[in-house]
């Protein structure tokens, strides 16, 4: 049973009666408020005496009234609850007590956030929000063991808040002040409440990643776990888009992304509207909206958030090199051993392109985790996989920093040939195993081969002599020469890169005189199709594991993105294939000699088409070369 109150608040007049303003009346209701408080801030100090006494039927009535949902007839109102808490406020010394647990949990409890939009636009709104925030600060500070479920109310508001009303920043950043050793507390919470990523709307990730990004302003030191927390969170997404377009053809992702689930539902026949393939089929869909809008909103967040985070002046003060420095750590731990994801590692994609200094920084990684031998095999192919797609697509990169990488990966090959090319047979087998156990060289290789293909103007030193692109001339690092070799080694690597690649760099190497790829292209066509009939099952089955060994080495991981507000955001920084193809102008102006026979020009339009696609967000994979 409640105890009742005494109000006076309760006993005013019909408003209906008296319709203009009469001062008499408004001194009287001055006077009732007056009254009101001191009832209240009485009530509040005879609680506390009666509590020392072991008395606490008046702190039991307040505990349970202020617990009543806010639409009760009888809930406490926001002007009565702050007249309460100034009074608990004064006396939180008296609170150290079993029996007042009770009350400090209702009011850590209070649910602020449904307090009604009249409430709210009333003049006791403002006044309770500032008096129940330092009743917060001011018991946290007499009793750490509140600590917990204060900041546990305060983060699991996170996805609610959609403004800056309220001041759930203010409390947190007073306690991080007051209370140093909160930041051990923080991290655990913020990863318990964070929003479950497939369960939960967009608004509620986006604004949870919102107030913790807010938070690291005011608390540098949570600024590894909570970036580790989001980066997780964009891992998990990514990773069950990926899944989830897998399952659909290719040709269908872009329209499934932007089409509105009621032309769906309309589109489909009524007799077949309620079966259940079609019901999959919407679901799916709407599915697939959903974690597209939930990943994209969430990374545009970071990329914009980022924005000033690396100019020269953050970069001087250290503020910037130290989460330039997180951001690089948690892409070597996370997004680099993560299987194919699509879209959470364009953040570093777009940060490293700020400052000059900050792409060197990217590429050393890429570079020191590729050809590190304490890391597994499979990481360091990952590592050039990103080293090659970096260099490809990151408009903002340097002629030095291109020349730099690819000198370096033309000595590594040089110093693997020399030293290990005596494990391959002169007919192209290796007689200690299989030729698997050359991943590394024909990763590398690969990643040459395509660096080649987007970056030749950068690497053709005609280009600083003002001569004509097509004359030939010198190549840095004499890559040509370099190429007219390594073709032709014991590794035969043409025969074991992806044949996408090996077809655009046969057709631009063509036509630029660097070298001509396409008799050895053949040999190896031929070669597979002979090995083929003559053993079908054992072909068969080493041609899949083949394929599986092509379809890792053929990852690019910043191919164009599929998220529509990021893209915006990248592109500024990024490199569109038909901005470098130097066959896509007129591909009747070609040499004579470029091609053998009418299947290398079918070959050269799918590649170029192949190509496009790819820019166009169509995934290219290896089978449609070998239609």
């Amino acid at each position: 049973m409640i105890m009742s109150l005494h109000d006076p608040l309760s006993r005013k007049r019909n408003l209906g009666q008296e319709p203009h303003t009469d001062p008499k009346r408004a001194r009287t209701e001055n006077e009732q408020e007056k009254i009101s408080e001191q009832v209240y801030t009485l009530f509040v100090k005879s609680a506390m005496e009666s509590l020392e006494k072991n008395d606490t039927l008046k702190v039991n009535s307040l505990t349970a009234k202020i617990s009543l949902p806010m639409k009760h007839p009888e809930a406490i109102s926001l002007a009565q609850f702050t007249i309460v808490l100034r009074s608990l406020t004064v006396n939180v010394l008296k609170l150290d007590n079993s029996a007042a647990g009770a009350l400090v949990a209702a009011i850590v409890r209070y649910p602020w956030l449904e307090i009604s939009l009249a409430a709210k636009k009333s003049g006791d709104f403002a006044p309770f929000l500032d008096v129940y925030a330092q009743f917060l600060n001011v018991l946290v500070s007499s009793y750490p063991k509140y600590l917990h479920d204060s900041i546990k109310k305060l983060v699991r508001d996170f996805p609610d808040v959609h403004d800056d009303v309220y001041p759930h920043h203010k409390i947190l950043k007073r306690f991080v002040t007051y209370i140093p050793t909160c930041i051990n507390t923080i991290p655990g919470t913020l990863m318990r409440e964070f929003p479950h990523h497939l369960s939960l709307t967009t608004a509620d990730i986006y604004h949870y990643v919102r107030h913790c990004m807010a938070l690291m302003q005011y608390c540098p030191d949570l600024q590894f776990p909570i970036w580790q927390m989001v980066t997780e969170c964009l891992i998990k997404l990514d990773v069950e888009l990926q899944n989830e377009l897998d399952d659909l053809d290719d040709d269908l992702i872009e329209e499934l992304i932007n089409e509105e689930d009621e032309e769906i539902e309309e589109e489909l026949p009524e007799d077949e509207a309620e079966t259940g393939a079609e019901v999959y089929h919407v679901t799916s869909t709407r599915s697939i909206r959903n974690l597209v809008l939930k990943l994209d909103l969430s990374l545009e967040l970071l990329l914009k958030l980022t924005e000033n985070a690396f100019t020269q002046e953050q970069l001087d003060s250290g503020a910037g090199v130290s989460l330039y420095n997180t951001l690089t750590s948690l892409f070597r731990t996370h997004v680099l051993p993560t299987h194919f994801t699509k879209s959470v590692q364009f953040l570093m994609f777009h940060i490293s392109q700020y400052q000059p200094e900050l792409a060197d920084s990217f590429l050393v990684l890429l570079i020191d985790v590729a050809f590190s031998p304490s890391e597994t095999t499979e990481k360091r192919l990952k590592a050039l996989q990103y080293l090659a797609s970096y260099i490809l697509r990151a408009k903002n990169l340097t002629k030095h920093q291109v020349v730099f990488v690819v000198s370096y990966l033309i000595g590594w090959i040089n110093k693997y040939i020399s030293e290990r090319e005596h494990e391959v047979d002169t007919d192209g087998r290796s007689a200690l195993g299989g030729m698997e156990r050359f991943k590394l060289f024909y990763a590398t290789f690969q990643a040459l081969l395509y660096i080649f293909c987007f970056r030749h103007k950068q690497l053709s030193r005609a280009q600083d002599e003002d001569e004509d692109e097509d004359d030939g001339g010198e190549w840095e690092s004499n890559i040509d020469k370099f190429f007219q070799r390594v073709i032709i080694a014991r590794f035969n690597p043409l025969k074991y890169c992806d044949e996408t690649v090996v077809y655009i760099f046969a057709k631009i190497a063509t036509k630029l005189n660097v070298c001509y790829c396409y008799s050895i292209i053949e040999h190896n066509k031929r070669e597979r199709m002979t090995n083929s009939n003559v053993n079908l099952p054992s072909a068969v089955g080493n041609f899949r594991h083949k394929q599986e060994f092509l379809d890792l080495e053929a990852y690019f991981p910043y191919d164009p993105m599929v998220l529509p507000n990021c893209k915006k955001l990248i592109s500024v920084n990024y490199v569109e294939w038909k901005d470098v193809n130097p066959t896509e102008e007129d591909d009747e102006d070609d040499e004579s000699g470029s091609h053998d026979s009418d299947s290398d020009d079918s070959d050269d339009d799918k590649v170029d088409d192949a190509m496009r696609a790819e820019d166009s967000d169509e995934e290219i994979t290896s089978d449609e070369e070998d239609d």
